[in-house]
């Protein structure tokens, strides 16, 4: 594979990874190269936030990211409410 063949390849999987819809859930990404490492046989999902609902549709491991940023956000945002100071700040 030339060099501007292997560039648009790469070019063809980030674009796929970006615009991940409904349709793709269960789907499964064979291999997926990273800077921390690579994944194999991950599954494509569709989870939400139990506290706002937002939702999101991608790669597992992004969705456990943003599961866990929203579990964080919202425990924060909670103990600011009941006026606790657990030492993060706003």
């Amino acid at each position: 594979m030339s060099n501007d063949e292997e560039k648009s390849e790469k070019k063809k999987r980030k674009s796929a990874l970006d615009s991940f819809r409904k349709k793709h859930v269960g789907q499964v990404i064979e291999r997926r190269v990273t800077p921390n490492g690579t994944y194999i046989n991950e599954p494509i999902v569709h989870v939400f936030c139990n506290v706002c609902a937002a939702e999101f549709i991608g790669p597992a491991r992004e969705a456990g990211g943003f599961l866990g940023g929203h579990q964080c956000l919202h425990a924060w945002e909670f103990q600011r409410q009941q006026g606790e100071d657990n030492g993060l700040t706003a």
